[in-house]
Order: C-alpha cells, then sequence, then structure tokens
C-alpha cells in the first residue's frame, strides 16, 4: 500500500495550483481536452448569491474579461476541506475556464463534464466512480489538501425562498416552493419534453 504523502509546507494556493496541474495531464489530457496554462486558483468565498450563499456555492470561475490580467480566476470556497471534494470542485471549475465561462452548465460545458466523469446535475456535479479514482491516485501524489473548514453558519436559515428549477437541454426555467420540489413526480421539462429539469 502506498503511503500518503504529507505535503504540511505547502499553502492552499499552492497545493490548488498542484491539483489543477494533476487534473490537467491525468484527467483532462486524457480526454484530449486543452487546458489553459494561465488560469490562476485560489481559497476564496465565491462572490456569488445574496446572504446565506456563501455554503452553498463552493466553486467559482471567472471568465477572462472579468479580470484586468485576462485571465480565468477561479477560487474554491473555504467552507470545503476534504481534499476528494476539493479536487471535483476545481474540476468542474476548470470547465468553465476551458470554455471562458460561454455555456454555463449546457452544451460544451456538459460535454466535458461527462467526458471526465463528473456525474449529476450540472450546477451541482460530483465525481463519479471512475474519477474519483483518479483524484485518490492525485492525492497519494500531493497530500491532504492544507486547510480546515471554515464555518460561516451564523443566523437563521430563510426556509421561504422560492428555488430556481431548469432544464439542461433548453432555456426553460421556473421558480417555485421547496414543498413543490419534494411533490414532483417526474423531471420531464414543460417546455422541450426532455427528462432534464434540474433544481438549483
Amino acid at each position: 500500500m502506498v503511503k500518503l504523502l504529507e505535503n504540511k509546507s505547502l499553502t492552499r494556493e499552492q497545493w490548488l495550483v498542484l491539483g489543477m496541474q494533476e487534473l490537467t495531464s491525468k484527467v483532462f489530457q486524457v480526454e484530449d481536452i486543452e487546458v489553459p496554462t494561465d488560469i490562476k486558483v485560489s481559497c476564496g468565498f465565491p462572490l456569488t448569491g445574496g446572504k446565506g450563499s456563501r455554503n452553498k456555492t463552493i466553486g467559482n470561475c471567472f471568465s477572462r474579461s472579468a479580470s484586468k490580467n485576462n485571465i480565468n480566476e477561479i477560487f474554491i470556497s473555504p467552507v470545503l476541506s476534504e481534499s476528494e471534494r476539493v479536487l471535483d470542485v476545481l474540476s468542474h471549475e476548470m470547465i468553465h475556464a476551458i470554455d471562458d465561462c460561454q455555456s454555463g452548465h449546457k452544451g460544451a460545458f456538459r460535454k466535458m463534464a461527462k467526458a471526465i466523469g463528473l456525474e449529476g446535475k450540472m450546477t451541482a456535479t460530483i465525481a463519479g466512480e471512475k474519477l474519483t479514482e483518479k483524484l485518490k491516485e492525485i492525492i497519494l501524489r500531493i497530500g491532504n489538501y492544507p486547510h480546515g473548514e471554515v464555518s460561516t453558519n451564523v443566523g437563521k436559515k430563510q426556509t421561504t425562498r422560492n428555488i430556481k428549477v431548469s432544464c439542461s437541454e433548453c432555456d426553460f426555467s421556473y421558480r417555485t416552493s421547496r414543498k413543490n420540489i419534494e411533490l414532483m413526480s417526474n423531471t420531464i421539462c414543460n417546455s422541450c419534453g426532455e427528462d432534464s429539469l434540474e433544481v438549483e
């Protein structure tokens, strides 16, 4: 059995850069997907959503046009500390960078995500079995993510806000209550008829 490498001298950002390099060579290049060499990655709260959204948005990629340096900027939320999950989220955000955030979670994004082994709702992917094995191998090489989870659970959680439901195949979307979502019996889109509705 291979002993897990401990890289206690690495900062979070150095580990994330190493993780991105490993994902590029061991995951993306295997599928003939070219990754830009100038992506910047850091640990920081994603700048999306309103109050209470910091725990929900766990990764963020900004397009080149959003950066004065004309590069893609990726942020991995400090609420994440588990190494596999961090690499999993990083791979999701790298796809946004490859696409320069042009496809959202549809089209080219969806195709690349499925090719590398991401599964589930495209807005909240998780690593499938094959990708998980590759992530474990990467962790054996670079060690565990040198970061402890930061909790932002303060105040009461709002439970009455309507939730967005959207189709991953067309542009149809709507908002409804959590209760209505729990009562949904299928995920058939009312617009295109595909079994492709996703809760965001």
